[in-house]
C-alpha cells in the first residue's frame, strides 16, 4: 500500500518535470533568445556560448528531450534509476549552460523584462529538480526476493480462510442441531400431536392416559368371593351379590 502510494506520487512528478524540460527550448533564455537558438556542443568547446543560430536537434533541445525520454521510460518500467539520470541530466545541461553563458557574458542578469535570465532557464532547472524528487519519492519495484515472500504469504492466507471454510461445514453437516435438524424440530411442533405419525422404525405414538380427575369413583366395599359356575341354588343369588352392588344400590336410594 505505501509503495503503490510512493510510486504514483514519484511518477506525477517525473511526468511533470519531463514536460517542463520539453517546454523549456521555446521559451526565453537569455536577452529575449530561446533555448533553441543556442548550440549545445558550444558548451563543451573553449570559445564557449555564441551568438551563432542552431538547429532544433543540434540545439539545448537535444539534451532536455534525451532527459525527458528517460523520465518517461522511468515512470513505464517504475525505474528509479532512469528517472534519476533523466534529472540529472536535464538539471546539469541547464546548469552547464548558466556558466558557459555567464562566462560570455562577464555575469548573469535577472530583470522584469526581456534582458537578462528568462523563463526557459527557469522550467528547465525546475524540470530537472522535479525529476530527481520523484525519483527519491518512487519506490522503485519490487526485487524478486520481496515479490516471492508476498506470493507465498498471500497464497498462505488463502489456504488458511479454505482450510477454516472447509472445517466450518464439517462442524455444520455432522451437528445434530445443524439447520436441517431445527427445520425438522420446527415443522413437527407446528403439527398437533394426534396428527403426528411414527417414522418407519421408530417409536410408536403415545397413547393418551386418562387423567385421574377423569377416572370413575373407585368401588367401596370388600370384594366377595366368586360362585362356582355349576351352582344351580338360586336361593341364595341375593346374599351372593357382592357388597359393590348393595353399596351402589344404597348410594342411588339416597
Amino acid at each position: 500500500m505505501g509503495r503503490g502510494i510512493r510510486n504514483t506520487m514519484g511518477l506525477i512528478l517525473a511526468v511533470v518535470g519531463a514536460a517542463a524540460a520539453l517546454w523549456a527550448p521555446f521559451r526565453s533564455w537569455y536577452n529575449g533568445r530561446l533555448g533553441r537558438d543556442f548550440r549545445v556542443w558550444e558548451l563543451f568547446t573553449g570559445a564557449g556560448v555564441t551568438d551563432s543560430g542552431a538547429g532544433l536537434f543540434a540545439s539545448m533541445f537535444l539534451p532536455l528531450l534525451v532527459g525527458a525520454v528517460l523520465a518517461v521510460l522511468g515512470v513505464v518500467f517504475r525505474s528509479r534509476l532512469l528517472v534519476l539520470a533523466a534529472g540529472i541530466i536535464t538539471l546539469g545541461f541547464a546548469i552547464l549552460w548558466m556558466v558557459r553563458q555567464g562566462q560570455a557574458e562577464g555575469s548573469l542578469t535577472v530583470t522584469g523584462d526581456s534582458d537578462g535570465l528568462g523563463s526557459g532557464v527557469g522550467l528547465a532547472l525546475a524540470g530537472g529538480l522535479l525529476m530527481l524528487i520523484g525519483a527519491a519519492v518512487m519506490g522503485g519495484r519490487e526485487r524478486r526476493a520481496e515479490r516471492k515472500a508476498r506470493h507465498e504469504q498471500e497464497h498462505y492466507e488463502r489456504d488458511a480462510l479454505e482450510d477454516e471454510g472447509e472445517g466450518s461445514s464439517r462442524v455444520g453437516a455432522g451437528s445434530p442441531y445443524g439447520m436441517a435438524a431445527r427445520e425438522q424440530e420446527t415443522r413437527d411442533a407446528d403439527i398437533p400431536a394426534h396428527g403426528r405419525q411414527a417414522p418407519p422404525g421408530g417409536d410408536p405414538p403415545q397413547r393418551f392416559v386418562r387423567r385421574p380427575e377423569q377416572q370413575g369413583p373407585a368401588p367401596r366395599g370388600r370384594p366377595v368371593p366368586a360362585r362356582e359356575p355349576d351352582s344351580g341354588d338360586r336361593v341364595r343369588e341375593d346374599s351372593d351379590r357382592t357388597q359393590y352392588e348393595q353399596n351402589d344400590e344404597g348410594g342411588r336410594s339416597h
